[in-house]
């Protein structure tokens, strides 16, 4: 419960800071990435396929950022945190729900972009929620 409790006060901050500024500081993800691995250490439930699925979210929105689409550093590395949280057995729900809940926020808000955070946050939760019921 404390990875989950951890994960949520660290993706609402962050998703917070990314709607207000479009930024997603490193002081707090990066350190935050670190956290969540040694949490899930200890907790027994860090593996193999947490790094693939943070691989794979890396992989996977590289590509905007190669292609200059909008998307930063800070949106990768708060996807890794995202994906290692949720694991890869979840990995799928996670980028769709956060793609739909993107574009959701964007109708919404009536706006051409932003932040992401609140969108993976929304996808990840989502994810998890999926996986554990």
């Amino acid at each position: 419960m404390i990875i989950v409790s951890f994960f949520i006060t660290i993706a609402v901050l962050i998703s917070y800071i990314d709607a207000k500024k479009e930024l997603i500081p490193d002081k707090i993800i990066v350190p935050a990435i670190f956290v969540l691995l040694f949490l899930k250490y200890l907790n027994e439930t860090l593996n193999l396929h947490d790094f693939l699925a943070a691989f794979i979210v890396f992989s996977i929105f590289l590509i905007p950022i190669v292609f200059n689409m909008a998307f930063g550093g800070g949106d990768l590395r708060f996807g890794v945190f995202c994906a290692l949280f949720v694991g890869l057995e979840s990995i799928g729900y996670f980028i769709i729900i956060a793609g739909l809940s993107h574009l959701v926020l964007l109708t919404l808000l009536r706006k051409t972009s932003f932040g992401f955070a609140p969108a993976m946050t929304l996808g990840a939760l989502g994810s998890y929620l999926v996986a554990n019921l």
